[in-house]
């Protein structure tokens, strides 16, 4: 849900091109089952940290992490 709000895919093998970085092969390798991403470039400025939904949004938004679990629930369109 959340790579797709971004506009993100993933190919077969769950690789994508790394939103937070130069990438010109697929870097970031996403875990569905654990609901948790992972980028395997040392010039990315997750310093080699597994994300879950809400650190990714929290890179991506450059913004708080309160921010980002706000972000996180209007983009699940639920209301708490």
């Amino acid at each position: 849900m959340v790579l797709n709000y971004y506009g993100l895919k993933p190919d077969k093998s769950l690789r994508l091109n790394c939103p937070f970085h130069e990438d010109k092969t697929p870097s970031l390798q996403v875990y569905y089952k654990t609901h948790t991403a992972y980028c395997f470039s040392s010039n990315c400025k997750t310093h080699g940290k597994s994300m879950d939904v809400i650190d990714f949004i929290l890179h991506k938004e450059s913004c708080t992490k309160h921010e980002a679990i706000k972000k996180a629930i209007e983009i699940s369109g639920r209301n708490w």
